[in-house]
Formats: structure tokens, C-alpha cells, sequence
């Protein structure tokens, strides 16, 4: 299969995803949180198997209470995928209200440009997004990931599918 085809194909499985999320945002969230308890998980029984192979044992307990921790984190998301959801949103909301300030700050130390006005422009956005997230928590929070999802697999999907005709085209 040609490299064209394969971008195209995947931009397209992207697409239909990503409509599949943002059409239902609530499961969506529901699939990435249980998604990433299982990462949480796998990882923390990885470090942890690592940690007893470690014959020297200098940072032993460390390793092995991060492992722990993981696991825990682990566990929880996937055994109460909605409370996770919910925790996960609010980091989101949060690093959206963090970020949207500290590109409002940058955007005020830069000289008059294009660049400022990005940089405000985007600042205010996460902002506003954060804003959002949190004025209604229990609504936005529960269909935030899933909505962040779609909206990833539909750009992605979208640049792959471009960058499928580009490359057809040489």
C-alpha cells in the first residue's frame, strides 16, 4: 500500500472516529478515561516488576512507590471511569485557566505585532475554555474529554487526509 493511500485512509477512520466522539462527547470521555486507567495501570505493574529486578536497589523504594501509585490511579479510573472523567476534566479545565494566563502574560511582555495579538487572542480563548469548564462542572466536565477528542481526531484526520492528496499529487 502506498504511503498517499495510508494517509488517506487513516485521515478518513480519524474523521468518522472523532464525528463518533463529538457525537456522543459523555462516552467518549467515558473510553479515554477507562483508556488512560489502563496506561495508569500497565505502567504501574511494569515499574513495579522493574523495581524487584533492580538487584542494586538504590531508589528501590521510590520506584516501587511510584509503581504503587500508578496502580492505585490505575485501578481507580477503570473501576469508577465516571469520577475519573470528572478528575480528569478539571486538571484539563485547569491547565486551560493556567495556560490561557500565561499566554495573556507573554502576549503583554511582547512588543506590538501579530505575535501579541495571537498571544492574546489564544490566551483569552483557554481562558474563557476554563472558564467553561468550570461554571458547569457536572455538565461540562462529564463530555469535556470526549469533545477534546473529536475535535483531535477530526483535525488529525483532516491533515492526514490532505497530506494523502498532497503526496498523490507527486
Amino acid at each position: 500500500m502506498q504511503a498517499a493511500t495510508l494517509f488517506f485512509l487513516t485521515g478518513i477512520v480519524m474523521i468518522l472516529f472523532g464525528v463518533l466522539a463529538l457525537a456522543n462527547p459523555f462516552a467518549a470521555s467515558l473510553a479515554v478515561t477507562t483508556f488512560i486507567g489502563a496506561l495508569f495501570l500497565i505502567g504501574g505493574i511494569v515499574q513495579a516488576w522493574l523495581t524487584f529486578q533492580d538487584r542494586d536497589g538504590a531508589h528501590r523504594l521510590w520506584h516501587g512507590v511510584v509503581a504503587l501509585l500508578n496502580i492505585v490511579v490505575g485501578v481507580w479510573l477503570v473501576a469508577n471511569p465516571l469520577a475519573g472523567t470528572l478528575s480528569l476534566a478539571a486538571v484539563v479545565g485547569g491547565l486551560f485557566l493556567i495556560m490561557g494566563t500565561l499566554r495573556l502574560m507573554i502576549g503583554f511582555q511582547l512588543a506590538a505585532g501579530q505575535l501579541r495579538l495571537l498571544l492574546w487572542l489564544t490566551g483569552a480563548a483557554s481562558i474563557l475554555i476554563g472558564i467553561l469548564v468550570f461554571s458547569d462542572f457536572e455538565k461540562a466536565g462529564s463530555a469535556l474529554l470526549g469533545l477534546l477528542l473529536g475535535i483531535q481526531l477530526l483535525a488529525d484526520g483532516i491533515g492526514l487526509v490532505a497530506l494523502g492528496f498532497a503526496a498523490r499529487r507527486k
